[in-house]
């Protein structure tokens, strides 16, 4: 099995696959044979249609797949009831293809996983996806005992508006079978609506497909075909785009079972759709719906917010800001009106920034350019809900367990952040400074200026200057990447700082390059002295295989293993026997280095100067 990829999001692992002689694209539609018309049109990539084979033994199905040039023969029993309660079973439909009906005793999970097969076919997929949770515990369940390297098909359940989420719950190929079963039963299905009636006329359908432009009728197939056709280009653009869940989440609308399968899916396999998300993103996000409160990245910032992150120690005042549409927040006119009324106030160096923001909780200043929180945007209403409320006030509680705060500010609406009024009692003094609802009016910024410089003033200035600051503000990103042992290791004594504050270069006290920090990435990169330093805390560490040489790019043939918490975009150290080899950044997820077995896995920067090992032969 030689399963490539080339986009990631979700479950999803786009690319190519081979089922037995045929090299397909994933995600990709199987056509069913109905001498309807084809698509797509000539010089378009190659159909892949399915028919029956014919011939089959007693109790047995037979169908074929065919790209045009190839055939594979699938043959297999037939299960009688198809039904998720009760206990299933794996057979064997042609060589490295097998078919499941879930769920599966212990025993037969082994067969499958000696096995090792190219492509699972859910037999009863249809049955699972009708009941919701069961569909997304079986895809879970397949996908954590035999990884990532099979094909998933899931056969009878695909509609034009269900391929997003589909292939974003790491379906690989669906079938265009119960789509023509429905268009046979006159019913008209779209991408923006799903299923519905047909109307009357033809010409009041307002589809511009070649189907409905010539008047024919919606039992012939043709409209539903393009319309699942067109809907698969989408979902692999959105791919491309880094936009699938946005899709997903765009499509929720036309069918309940959808907005079902996506809370089950963000519960049962929120974890692995966590560890398929990139820590770095160039993109803005829109996150408008109340599942996008529940994104993986979004619940990866506020966990590591609470597992990670430490307050600036030489920080003693906590001012709570709202958040801005414009991001990061420093760069917005609002709080650049809040920071300017704050000049020239003694000790403000002392002053921690944080800002309330949904669905991220709090960001504090110096976290601000951390993906996603440079990239997102939210409806504002004013209106917080439970969830909302739980995620920022979880995050106020953890800065001031941690934090060296002595008083709080909170420059917030009373009104509007009521669920805020009781958050520091007993703990710390609390002044809240908005006076008219406006966060820059006159007279808030004249009181907010009052409430600082008094709550500052019996403090004294920082030792070491404004540059201490940034030294524990960085080591507090650090520490919110890699973890606080990893961050002290590399900002212990001694480390200078240069540069800009866009830039931020970290070195030792001889000169030698450890880190480089840049606001648009929001997180460090390594050089080899800052992973010698960060090595004793094993972060993000990539065994390299013994004869693998370090002469470029690592390949996934050449991992021996990956850190399970390796996400793509982290920057790695590369190790072969407990020695540092080289420094880069992840191409892949830890746990998807570990179970491909092609394809780039780190993207390398800097590499030690040592003989390496002759290159071997390695299968591919």
């Amino acid at each position: 099995m030689t399963r490539s990829y080339d986009r990631l999001e979700g479950l999803a692992v786009a690319g190519r696959g081979t089922i037995g002689p045929i090299s397909l694209p994933v995600p990709s539609v199987l056509w069913s044979r109905t001498g309807g018309v084809a698509f797509p049109p000539p010089g378009g990539p190659a159909r892949l249609n399915l028919s029956d084979a014919g011939d089959p033994a007693p109790g047995r199905r037979a169908l074929q797949l065919s790209d045009g040039t190839t055939a594979l023969r699938l043959e297999f029993p037939v299960a009688t009831p198809e039904i998720s309660a009760g206990r299933g079973e794996a057979s064997q439909a042609s060589p490295g293809v097998w078919v499941v009906h879930w769920p599966l005793a212990e025993e037969e999970w082994v067969r499958l996983r000696d096995a090792d097969p190219e492509a699972i076919v859910l037999g009863n997929a249809r049955i699972l996806f009708r009941e919701g949770e069961p569909f997304v515990r079986a895809l879970e369940e397949i996908r954590r005992r035999l990884g990532a390297n099979p094909l998933l098909w899931t056969p009878r359940v695909a509609l034009p508006h269900r391929l997003a989420m589909l292939t974003y719950l790491g379906v690989d190929l669906v079938d265009s079978t119960e789509a023509l079963f429905q268009a046979a039963e006159g019913v008209f299905s779209t991408a923006e609506l799903g299923p519905f009636p047909v109307v009357d006329s033809a010409a009041e359908r307002a589809c511009d497909c070649p189907s409905c432009r010539s008047g024919a009728a919606v039992e012939t197939g043709g409209h539903v075909e393009w319309s699942l056709e067109r809907e698969m280009r989408l979902v692999r653009s959105a791919l491309r785009a880094q936009r699938l869940r946005e899709l997903v989440e765009a499509r929720l609308t036309s069918e309940p079972v959808l907005a079902e399968l996506l809370r089950y899916a963000d519960e049962i396999l929120g974890r692995a759709l966590e560890e398929r998300s990139p820590v770095t993103s160039a993109l803005a996000h829109n996150y408008i719906l109340k599942e996008s409160q529940r994104r993986p990245e979004a619940l990866r910032f506020r966990a590591r917010l609470g597992e990670r992150y430490r307050p600036p120690p030489s920080k003693q005042v906590l001012l709570v800001v709202p958040c801005s549409r414009t991001k990061p927040y420093r760069n917005s006119p609002s709080h650049r009106r809040l920071m300017n009324a704050l000049e020239g106030v003694p000790n403000r160096p002392r002053l921690h920034v944080a800002s309330v923001t949904s669905p991220l909780g709090v960001v504090p200043r110096e976290l601000e350019d951390v993906p996603p929180a440079r990239h997102y945007d939210i409806p504002v209403t004013h209106r917080w809900d439970e969830e909302e409320r739980t995620a920022v006030t979880d995050a106020l509680g953890h800065l001031l367990r941690f934090g060296a705060y002595r008083s709080v500010v909170v420059h917030l609406d009373p009104k509007e952040y009521e669920f805020l009024a009781d958050f520091a009692t007993g703990t710390h003094s609390v002044e809240w400074t908005l006076m008219d609802g406006r966060t820059t009016s006159a007279v808030s910024l004249r009181t907010l200026r009052d409430a600082v410089e008094r709550a500052l003033a019996p403090l004294t200035p920082i030792e070491g200057g404004p540059l201490a600051i940034v030294r524990e503000e960085l080591e507090s990103i650090a520490s919110f990447q890699f973890g606080p042992e990893a961050a002290h290791l590399l900002f212990q004594p001694s480390v200078r700082l240069h540069g800009r504050p866009w830039f931020q270069r970290l070195s030792d006290a001889s000169g030698k390059d450890l880190a480089t920090w840049r606001e648009e990435r929001g997180l460090f990169q390594l050089t080899m002295a800052g992973a010698l330093r960060m090595a004793p805390a094993h972060p993000m560490e990539v065994e390299v295989r013994p004869d693998v040489p370090m002469m470029g790019d690592l390949f996934v043939p050449g991992i021996a293993h990956a850190d399970p918490a390796i996400r793509t975009g982290d920057a790695v150290l590369l190790v072969r026997d407990g020695a540092v080899l080289a420094v880069g950044e992840a191409v892949l997820p830890g746990v998807l280095m570990n179970q491909l077995r092609r394809g780039l896995g780190v993207r390398l920067r800097h590499r030690t100067r040592v003989a390496q090992p002759e290159p071997q032969p390695t299968a591919t």
